[in-house]
């Protein structure tokens, strides 16, 4: 339509272009003008919910309905559109949000004023770093204070406001009225900035409406259709920013004006009087649309309950007849077009009957049908201006040079041409997947002074740092290099409480506490008491995580204390199967001030902390035990399963340092009810070769070669398997293209960089 205005030489206050969908296609005409800066005029405006205002209205709205989850005022603090009042000093966005996040709310409402006030209070117990020089920490506390408080300013005054609401299970909360929500949505709206322009006149119109609905909506009802009913009058529009300076800061003009391109809609076309209008949008599916029933009240429960409520068939007339007095209103040139493609679903669209209308009254002819009508229309116009028409802006240029033969060409090379740092992404991505190694795949530059733990005295490694190192280099260049920490966000799910690294620490300090409290008071595994204590201290425990871990529902809490509770009686059938005669507990190493262990290799010393669950004696030696806490699937006849498992073997080095016995073997222990109390154990036999794979995978480290795992398993549960572009199927199976890489790699010859993953893998054969 603007080609088509240029190339009649129209001035813009000669124009009028009127949308039959004012959200699809204005929004659409409202780019396309600012890109073009043609000075608009509107009628309609914009919705609210593209300022900053209504974005914020619609994330409180949905804050209070999900009950109380984090991440939408997660995402407002990272935007800035959620600010302390400047009593509280100036904080950069992203650092806010940095520590909101650090307090693990997860959701509900009452977690946001704990884990704040908690916070606060342990802003008093910070200390140090080793080595933080006294001024460092200083303005590191000050700083966490400070935006604790800010953070404070800004959500305390929002729930102290808010009514008491269902929690996100719908349980609790009393009737609550449309203006009682409108007052907790003000006070939230206080920590908005104000802005300019469709801002500042959103955030003025929304507090002139909440004003109102505060002062008349008092009737209370049920929670969600209070909310109902305060989105519903909600639901504005403003006026869009002007081109150019916008010297009252609210916007461009509701009204036509002269020198401005006029934008409206059916309802408010035609009033401008301007001697050119088009109109867009005109298919069948807008106008008049389809003749489907409402699907919660049909046509016959319609008719039954009273002829005010219009049918389906109705209220298709009456759009039509709306749409005839729009047309009625005009005067001068009028052209109808409509949108032949669906690119959303690649496919034509009809247009509309009002089309056929139209040109039956121009040619005076009631027979004409919609073949005439094709024949009538002119050439369809896409985004690629036809040849010798005038290009209005860049892209038209560019879309013209692509599209002027048969096929368009494709200006991959132009484009990668005239944007280095997409063409070097581009790059990387299919040198990722179909190239040679290199650092796309984690192998850089030898740095052994630098990255190798043998050589560096400060360096204390554990057990599931080498296992990772094991299981995929790549992943421990991520974590243990790059320092790469994935969001640690408490994550929903109705159906779970603990997800398994909280629940396996939980049955881990339960066991731990069981065994050295009954120890120490004489009780016998096979006496009852014994089982109460380990119940006891699970309740104790799981009382403890309440205030830590925001609970999903009572249900769910109900069902996973109770599957808890059976995990925990397993482990104790079998300490009384084994009845083992134990010698340490939770034995730590490394840890703290405790000096770590040291493990002699041909590269130099390997220091390693950790701390071992269970150390058992017998008069054969020293038994070294560790609890898994679920399935067993993968514990085999392999002892290292190709460099993926070496906690048992450091552990029995480990525990022969600090207690001078010889380690028999090295045992895992799945006491719980998934894993069926099995027991897998791995002789010192098997154990001996752990130095030569430890020098191994230094080896690889040493010259930077920190290739991808050759298995897609090992990254179903990876923190990384995002930056992999890993992914799992409805039926469980992982898919990591990395992962296909370098299996192809393995199995090439003369390949130095994956030649330390090879021997890895091949170490037990």
């Amino acid at each position: 339509m603007l080609r088509r205005v240029v190339e009649r030489g129209l001035a813009w206050d000669q124009v009028e272009i009127v949308a039959t969908d004012g959200t699809a296609y204005g929004s659409a005409l409202h780019a396309i003008a600012a890109r073009l800066e043609i000075p608009v005029t509107y009628a309609v405006g914009l919705p609210v919910e593209r300022t900053r205002t209504g974005r914020v209205v619609q994330a409180y709205l949905d804050w209070i309905e999900e009950g109380f989850q984090a991440a939408p005022i997660r995402r407002l603090l990272e935007a800035g559109d959620l600010r302390a009042p400047r009593t509280r000093g100036k904080h950069a966005p992203a650092a806010l949000a940095r520590r909101f996040r650090s307090l693990r709310i997860g959701w509900g409402r009452k977690r946001y004023r704990s884990q704040i006030r908690e916070a606060l209070k342990g802003v008093d117990r910070m200390e140090p770093n080793r080595r933080e020089p006294e001024g460092n920490f200083e303005r590191r506390r000050d700083r966490t204070q400070a935006e604790l408080e800010a953070l404070r300013s800004i959500l305390f005054p929002a729930l102290k406001a808010t009514p008491a609401v269902p929690d996100r299970m719908g349980e609790g909360g009393d009737p609550v009225s449309p203006a009682e929500i409108a007052r907790g949505l003000r006070a939230f709206l206080r920590r908005v900035p104000k802005g300019r322009g469709p801002d500042r006149g959103a955030r003025e119109e929304v507090g002139r409406i909440l004003e109102r609905i505060e002062a008349t909506l008092n009737r209370r009802t049920e929670f969600r259709a209070a909310v109902s009913i305060l989105r519903r009058h909600l639901e504005l529009r403003v006026r869009p920013e002007i081109v150019g300076d916008d010297p009252d800061g609210v916007g461009a003009p509701w009204s036509s004006t002269g020198g401005a391109l006029h934008l409206s809609d059916l309802e408010h076309g035609g009033y401008s009087g301007r001697e050119a209008v088009f109109v867009v949008g005109l298919d069948a599916e807008r106008m008049p649309g389809g003749v489907g029933q409402d699907a919660v009240l049909l046509d016959s429960d319609r008719r039954v309950l009273g002829s005010d409520l219009p049918t389906s068939a109705e209220l298709l007339r009456e759009k039509v007849f709306r749409f005839a007095a729009f047309f009625a209103r005009l005067h001068g040139d009028v052209t109808l077009s409509f949108g032949a493609w669906q690119a959303t679903e690649a496919r034509t669209v009809g247009p509309s009957s009002v089309l056929l209308q139209a040109l039956r009254l121009a040619r005076g002819d009631a027979s004409l049908t919609f073949q005439d009508l094709h024949d009538e229309l002119s050439r369809a116009i896409s985004a690629i201006p036809r040849r010798g028409r005038p290009a209005l802006d860049g892209d038209d240029v560019w879309m013209l040079a692509l599209g002027t033969g048969a096929v368009m060409k494709q200006g991959v090379g132009a484009v990668r041409a005239s944007f280095p740092e997409l063409d070097a992404g581009l790059t990387a991505a299919h040198e990722r997947v179909a190239g040679d190694p290199g650092p796309v795949h984690g192998v850089i530059e030898p740095r052994p002074e630098e990255l190798d733990p043998r050589t560096d005295e400060g360096a204390v490694l554990s057990a599931s740092r080498l296992e990772a190192l094991g299981r995929c280099p790549l992943r421990y260049l991520h974590s243990s290099i790059l320092r790469i920490y994935p969001p640690d966000d408490p994550e929903l799910d109705p159906d779970v409480w603990l997800d398994h690294r909280v629940r396996g620490s939980l049955l881990h300090d339960v066991f731990e506490a069981t065994m050295r409290t009954t120890l120490v008071d004489g009780i016998k595994p096979d006496e009852s008491a014994f089982e109460a204590r380990a119940l006891e201290i699970l309740s104790e425990q799981i009382q403890l995580l309440r205030d830590e871990v925001p609970i999903p529902g009572e249900g769910t809490l109900r069902r996973e204390t109770a599957a808890l509770s059976d995990d925990v009686r397993s482990f104790v059938r079998m300490i009384r199967r084994d009845s083992p005669k134990t010698v340490a507990f939770e034995m730590t190493f490394g840890l703290n001030d405790d000096e770590p262990v040291t493990i002699e290799l041909e590269g130099g010393r390997l220091r390693l902390r950790g701390a071992i669950d269970r150390v058992d004696e017998d008069l054969a030696g020293l038994h070294v035990i560790d609890y898994k806490t679920g399935g067993a699937f993968g514990y085999g006849s392999d002892a290292f399963d190709g460099g993926r498992r070496l906690q048992h073997a450091i552990y029995a080095r480990a525990a022969e340092q600090r207690l001078g016995g010889d380690v028999v073997d090295g045992q895992y222990h799945f006491p719980t009810r998934k894993g069926q109390n099995q027991t897998f154990t791995y002789d010192r036999a098997k154990l001996a070769g752990v130095e030569a794979l430890l020098e191994l995978l230094m080896d690889g480290v040493a010259r930077g070669h920190f290739v991808p795992t050759d298995d897609p398993d090992d990254c179903s549960f990876c923190d990384f398997s995002d930056i992999c572009r890993a992914s799992r199927d409805p039926y469980g199976k992982t898919s990591s293209p990395l992962a296909e890489w370098s299996k192809e790699q393995v199995g090439l010859s003369q390949r130095p960089a994956v030649e330390q993953l090879k021997q890895v893998r091949a170490f037990e054969d």
